[in-house]
């Protein structure tokens, strides 16, 4: 069966700065790239953005400076934080909330997850995103078809994964200097898809520092996805449903690899000690015996390719699980990456722009 797919194309006035690939795939689903999609297509559509929509978007973060704003995508909704004098050269972090009380909402957890990361955004001068994983979207805190849901960027309609790519879209229409990249964080819950994100996605992020994740997808095929990388085929249906939903899952290794190389710390309190689900080869029952196993097997599993792994572990003295606490060693872990980051954004827009300035003058002549 011919599969059909929806391509928009998203152009920007300098094409130095490359496309962005929007399309619907057979099942419905919306994907989100920097590439085209490689199946055959059997309908394009081409819809240019000029610099006056990214002018109007861009103004828009202008008057959030300062401000916690709940924003919307098609997939869900989200907290903005915008620091004050944000420019052109700016950083994306994500921060993901984890499980939340039966007397919290999900965009609660989201607000007090984005709170706790506002000082560090004013400092450092980044965007601080928190993604609201409800649970009719996205089965939180309950319980999806298989106990699936956000941790294994899983979806009703969309993957959880998906859309955060939405809301990356979101930032590089506003600024076509953005390469849509994020730097990415998470606790516990949030800790699980940020990691899964990051072995699936490790072209859109730029460094990660995530927090007490239970469970991990683990560099082996020992374990279907979302443990592993072994391939997840099933017929579900979310509750509530009339349909079933084919989940046809084949995680591509080199996503491992790819993530093994990128500057990743794993951290976890030591007294975070409290047994969880045994399951044979996960490498231990408590979160510190699971992260020390993660971070070990990806840096084992650079060597055997032939790279050295840049995964590391940070152990916190006297912490359990621990958001607060833990935040702020998820902020140290990542603050030199994005300041050289910045830096690097700063000088790669200066360059541009005396080139552009440097053509105008020719031009004239």
């Amino acid at each position: 069966m011919k599969l059909i797919i929806y391509l928009y194309i998203i152009l920007f006035v300098d094409p130095s700065y490359g496309e962005i690939y929007q399309w619907r795939d057979s099942s419905g689903r919306t994907h989100f790239s920097d590439n085209p999609p490689k199946e055959e297509l059997t309908e394009v559509n081409i819809l240019e953005v000029d610099s006056s929509r990214e002018k109007i978007l861009f103004n828009q973060l202008k008057k959030d400076e300062g401000k916690r704003v709940l924003k919307s995508v098609a997939n869900g909704e989200f907290y903005q934080y915008v620091p004050k004098n944000i420019d052109k050269a700016f950083a994306v972090v994500v921060v993901n909330h984890g499980m939340f009380a039966s007397d919290e909402t999900a965009k609660e957890s989201a607000y007090n997850t984005s709170r706790r990361w506002q000082r560090f955004s004013e400092k450092i001068g980044a965007i601080i995103i928190a993604p609201i994983f409800d649970n009719y979207r996205y089965a939180v805190t309950s319980e999806g078809p298989q106990k699936w849901g956000y941790r294994g960027l899983f979806g009703r309609k969309q993957g959880a994964d998906i859309f955060l790519n939405e809301i990356i879209f979101h930032y590089q229409r506003a600024n076509q200097f953005y390469d849509g990249k994020i730097f990415l964080s998470g606790h516990s819950a949030g800790a699980q898809f940020a990691n899964r994100y990051l072995v699936r996605h490790p072209n859109k992020v730029h460094a990660a520092a995530f927090s007490a994740p239970a469970w991990f997808a683990l560099p082996t095929h020992q374990f279907p996805w979302p443990n592993g990388m072994k391939k997840r085929h099933r017929v579900i249906r979310w509750p509530g449903e009339t349909m079933d939903k084919v989940i046809d899952i084949r995680p591509n290794p080199k996503g491992w690899l790819k993530a093994s190389q990128l500057p990743v710390t794993v951290i976890v309190g030591e007294n975070d000690i409290k047994k969880i689900r045994h399951v044979d080869s996960m490498g231990g029952d408590t979160h510190v015996d699971r992260a020390v196993f993660w971070v070990d097997s990806m840096n084992e599993y650079a060597k055997k390719n032939g790279r050295e792994g840049q995964v590391k572990l940070k152990i916190v003295a006297d912490v359990g699980h621990n958001f607060g606490k833990l935040a702020a060693v998820c902020q140290d872990a990542m603050k030199s990456q994005i300041e050289s980051h910045l830096f690097n954004e700063i000088q790669r827009i200066n360059k541009h722009n005396k080139s552009m300035q440097a053509n105008a003058d020719a031009s004239v002549y």
